[in-house]
């Protein structure tokens, strides 16, 4: 019997710290684990890569002792990110807190935000205009902190011989 048991189960790698009451959950190939008992921190286990990998940090002032971590599955529209939503965890007579992430994998971030700008604009200075290498631009409502989508086109047109956009000025 035991030797059954142990074909089931399978050794991972250390976790980089140690968690205690930790949150976890399962997106597609990453195993999620959000903060613990006496840490903060958030990472994310690739069951292919088996390697972890950083991805965030609660606020250094939140306590989790028994927090909970759920996935919002009603508000998922982008089948490559979910909602997640971490509450409680604080003993009587201290801050509540709730927090809410859009998580989209670590594994496959593309983005290089080194030398990105913004700028508020719009009738009302509602919207975030970001605009980041190579040469892309993305609007932010600043109302519900949600990307505008169905811009026609969120790519800067450059002549050929310049240099991407980073760094810059508007």
């Amino acid at each position: 019997m035991s030797a059954q048991l142990n074909n089931i189960f399978q050794t991972l790698p250390e976790l980089p710290k140690p968690f205690l009451t930790s949150q976890c959950l399962l997106f597609k190939d990453e195993f999620l684990v959000c903060g613990g008992f006496q840490t903060n921190d958030c990472y994310s286990y690739h069951t292919l890569k088996k390697q972890y990998k950083y991805i965030c940090s609660y606020p250094n002032d939140v306590e989790l002792r028994g927090h909970c971590v759920v996935q919002l599955i009603h508000s998922q529209i982008n089948s490559n990110e979910i909602h997640l939503l971490s509450f409680g965890g604080q003993y009587s007579n201290r801050m509540k807190q709730t927090f809410s992430m859009k998580y989209k994998s670590v594994w496959e971030i593309k983005d290089d935000l080194r030398g990105l700008r913004g700028l508020i604009g719009g009738i009302n200075n509602d919207l975030l205009f970001i605009t980041h290498y190579p040469n892309n631009i993305e609007v932010i409502d600043l109302k519900t902190m949600k990307s505008l989508t169905g811009i026609k086109n969120n790519i800067i047109p450059k002549e050929k011989h310049l240099f991407e956009i980073s760094y810059h000025c508007f």
